[in-house]
């Protein structure tokens, strides 16, 4: 059973309303009410998957073509306050599970849900609208990342695109030894399809 089917059944249980965009992502859905009384609530850390690496690092800044020899070279590092080589914060993207095919004999990888998505809210689809980064402390090849979540706001926003809430969840990423590495905070748009000003609904 996949990580979404058990999100699923695990909702029948508990009489919790679940609803699935075309992207396969799956919204807890409640009203406005039941939405702002998750506001401060925390996930607790979770372990991601794949360490960072050597291979993860370099794959990631030929991607964005970053030439800071930081990233790319232990001795350069050796000479600098950082004391060897470290990865950009944006390799943490590598470090999760990601929805890829896999063979159909091999167990379907659990996955995490988001606050975005488990917060009870009227809202069945999502856009990005903001993004901030805070930096603490580099992560090294090595390294154990945790991640962990807290629902930081909701305020009512109505788009054109629909009517819903700006939902703001901050991410908080440690290393293994506990030690906050980096934080970031994203606010999406979370509102309910069919809403908005300009939608006309399928003949």
């Amino acid at each position: 059973m996949s990580g979404k089917e058990s999100a699923k059944e695990s909702a029948k249980e508990n009489n919790v309303v679940l609803e699935t965009d075309p992207a396969g992502y799956v919204y807890r859905i409640g009203t406005e009410e039941e939405g702002m009384q998750w506001i401060g609530r925390e996930t607790e850390p979770v372990e991601q998957p794949y360490p960072i690496d050597i291979e993860h690092i370099e794959h990631f800044v030929e991607g964005i073509q970053d030439p800071n020899p930081l990233y790319w070279s232990e001795e350069f590092g050796k000479q600098t306050r950082w004391g060897g080589r470290i990865a950009p914060w944006g390799v943490i993207v590598l470090t999760g599970e990601h929805n890829v095919w896999r063979p159909e004999w091999l167990e379907a990888p659990k996955e995490t849900p988001t606050l975005f998505m488990t917060v009870p809210l009227p809202g069945n689809r999502l856009l990005a609208t903001d993004y901030e980064v805070e930096c603490f402390q580099p992560l090294r090849p090595g390294d154990r990342v945790s991640k962990s979540e807290q629902l930081m706001s909701i305020v009512p926003k109505t788009f054109r695109v629909g009517v819903g809430h700006q939902v703001t969840v901050k991410a908080f990423f440690r290393n293994q030894r506990g030690e906050l590495c980096i934080t970031d905070s994203r606010t999406i748009f979370r509102y309910k399809f069919g809403t908005g000003a300009g939608y006309k609904p399928a003949a």
